[in-house]
């Protein structure tokens, strides 16, 4: 009897624990979100709001979480850094980026970390030659694609990225 129901408790247990666990990533973000942005509507050149840039990222990001980082990829089988930013700005906002980081670093003007806005490029120089790019959303963090687990969220004053942080890009809408 007792084989009979130790395997529907694991299974029972792990449902909810996944089901806490998506509940709780579905939570952190409307959190986020609130904390963050509810107040800020500041527009910038194109009309769009901080609220309503986070709004565009965020949905962006709720059907790219997760999914595997490749480099040179640039679909949901796998996609790199700055292939993810042409995906955000092409699907949110309609701009079309360059393919590479080091090109979409030449974009816009520069901003200072303090200075920093909803949906400004964040680089990092992770290595001599290699250089990386996220999406600013507010609050210290940023979107990307990481090459240890895919799409996410990262925070700039993280041990890693705090010491990897190059400059912030402003883009220009007219200019893309």
């Amino acid at each position: 009897m007792l084989k009979i129901f130790t395997p529907l408790l694991v299974v029972l247990t792990s449902l909810s624990v996944f089901s806490a666990a998506a509940s709780t990533s579905t939570n952190i973000k409307q959190d986020f979100f609130n904390s963050s942005f509810a107040s800020s509507n500041s527009p910038d050149k194109s009309g769009d709001s901080d609220t309503q840039r986070l709004k565009k990222i965020l949905s962006h990001y709720d059907e790219w979480e997760g999914v595997r980082y490749k480099f040179g990829g640039n679909s949901r089988k796998g996609i790199d850094c700055s292939a993810y930013m042409q995906r955000i700005f092409a699907d949110e906002f309609s701009l079309n980026l360059p393919r590479s980081s080091h090109e979409q670093s030449k974009l816009g003007s520069h901003v200072a970390k303090d200075d920093l806005a909803t949906g400004d490029l964040v680089f990092f120089k992770t290595s001599a030659r290699e250089r990386h790019v996220g999406v600013y959303i507010g609050d210290g963090k940023f979107l990307h694609a990481s090459t240890k687990v895919g799409v996410t969220v990262s925070e700039l004053d993280n041990q890693y990225w705090k010491t990897k942080y190059v400059q912030a890009r402003r883009i220009n809408h007219a200019e893309v």
